[in-house]
């Protein structure tokens, strides 16, 4: 399946995982402001700790907990891969939401650079989290989880269909290394989580 038939499933399903996620946890962020002794059912251990995380000043980077930009997010993208399933690229369905053909580019550029925040704010809480606050978020991993791919494929898609040309060479390579691209991804985070907490695994 070619990277246009399959966005619309990468978004739909990593917005289905990434909301269901946001909602959980916040579910339990407010578990913890009513009492903040309950024992949630996702701290396992000191190393995976909902409790940890949730009650850090990060978690709450804008005043209000972090999830619930992840509701409103993953809600919106999701709304977007319904469109672009039920209608593919040349939806009728998106030409009454967005008007004229023209006007799908700066939307598709608009959800690429919505992406593309939402991927470096989730690498900012993944530092965060594992070298400043210690501990990981099982909700907050499935979230970063998620994020990755979607950034990745939305912005090959939106490449892939001239919505911007600069670095050719570059997101030619990237067009055509995808999979290889976003495993290295996973494995170097990874790595990365591994060797910080490698007390905890191998002492």
């Amino acid at each position: 399946m070619t990277i246009k038939k399959s966005l619309p499933y990468i978004l739909i399903i990593g917005s289905i995982i990434g909301f269901l996620a946001s909602f959980v946890l916040t579910l339990d962020v407010i578990k913890l402001m009513a009492n903040p002794d309950v024992e949630l059912p996702c701290n396992l251990n000191p190393f995976i700790s909902c409790t940890s995380v949730a009650t850090s000043e990060q978690a709450s980077v804008f005043g209000f907990p972090n999830s619930l930009l992840g509701i409103t997010a993953f809600a919106m993208l999701l709304a977007i891969g319904i469109m672009l399933l039920f209608g593919g690229s040349n939806s009728s369905l998106l030409d009454k939401v967005t008007g004229e053909n023209s006007a799908r580019r700066p939307l598709w550029l608009l959800v690429n650079v919505g992406t593309l925040a939402a991927m470096i704010f989730v690498m900012w809480f993944f530092y965060q989290s594992v070298y400043n606050i210690a501990s990981l978020c099982i909700y907050c991993m499935i979230v970063w989880a998620v994020t990755w791919p979607i950034f990745l494929y939305t912005t090959i898609w939106n490449w892939r269909e001239d919505h911007f040309k600069f670095f050719p060479s570059f997101f030619q390579f990237v067009s055509k290394y995808h999979l290889p691209i976003l495993i290295t991804w996973y494995l170097l985070i990874i790595f990365l989580i591994l060797f910080q907490f490698r007390y905890f695994f191998f002492s």
